[in-house]
């Protein structure tokens, strides 16, 4: 990925343009006008950065000087900000699902395993116990009701 050479502490003489516009392609339906008008601003952005001394050095510090004039280069210091740096969310997900599935998986079903993972990743949300019981008592009628506490 070479958008990182749009923070212009890493936009060097020497840059290519090219690389920088071909990673450009890939978020295409998120900037403004077709990829010659990325490159003419892209190239406007290097000149302006050429004569600068005090250059930023991350993608933030380089959104707040990105003017109205430059929408394109704006556009993608967002996404530079906002893309996440590793996959350790996704590998975590994976990690717990394994831990799950070794311990459980001899004593419990399949689909009580999809729910403990669900309740799992998604622990932001709050269930409470009469959640739980109405919603036992609406699956499995009984003779004896259970009672809220």
């Amino acid at each position: 990925m070479y958008l990182q050479y749009l923070i212009p502490f890493f936009l060097l003489e020497d840059t290519d343009i090219e690389k920088i516009i071909k990673s450009a392609k890939f978020y295409i339906d998120d900037l403004i006008g077709s990829i010659e008008e990325v490159r003419g601003e892209v190239t406007l952005w290097k000149q302006f950065w050429k004569s600068q001394l005090d250059k930023p050095k991350t993608a933030i510090e380089a959104l707040t000087h990105a003017s109205e004039f430059y929408p394109n280069i704006k556009e993608l210091l967002k996404i530079i900000c906002v893309i996440p740096v590793t996959t350790c969310t996704a590998e975590r997900i994976f990690s717990s699902l394994r831990q799950t599935k070794t311990y459980l998986r001899s004593t419990i079903g399949e689909d009580r395993l999809n729910g403990l993972m669900l309740l799992n990743i998604h622990r932001d949300i709050k269930i409470t116990p009469e959640e739980v019981i109405e919603e036992f008592n609406e699956k499995h009628p009984r003779k004896l009701q259970l009672q809220y506490m």
